[in-house]
């Protein structure tokens, strides 16, 4: 799978994962949750605030993803700055397409306000 373009196995996560990752994400209280596309690591949600609160030049997309009755915020930062990042802190889990990361709590009002100032405009599925 590693050499499939970076969008093809974002689609193939969301796709075969969805579920699993928006379950974990619901209970998700001092993580990061990331997810390999290639050169990219992808996190949603919860796990997405705090690597944004991390990597203040990560890339920030809001979506809405057919079957799922909420918007998505997914944050997505380089292979490159998140090795940078490992070699002075330590991995909870790493794995070759999974990496976990503990953080400190999670501020869910602040979190509520990014998610909801993330979306805000997204249009809707039809």
């Amino acid at each position: 799978m590693s050499s499939l373009p970076s969008g093809v196995r974002l689609v193939r996560l969301l796709n075969e994962r969805l579920a699993e990752i928006m379950d974990r994400e619901r209970a998700n209280r001092n993580a990061i949750h990331l997810y390999c596309t290639g050169p990219y690591w992808v996190a949603f949600e919860r796990s997405a605030y705090q690597l944004r609160r991390m990597f203040p030049d990560s890339e920030i997309t809001p979506m809405r993803l057919l079957g799922y009755p909420f918007p998505v915020v997914m944050v997505s930062v380089t292979d490159r700055s998140l090795q940078v990042y490992t070699r002075a802190h330590i991995l909870k889990k790493d794995d070759k397409d999974y990496k976990l990361l503990t953080v400190p709590g999670l501020p869910i009002a602040a979190y509520q306000e990014w998610h909801a100032g993330e979306v805000k405009g997204l249009p809707r599925l039809t």
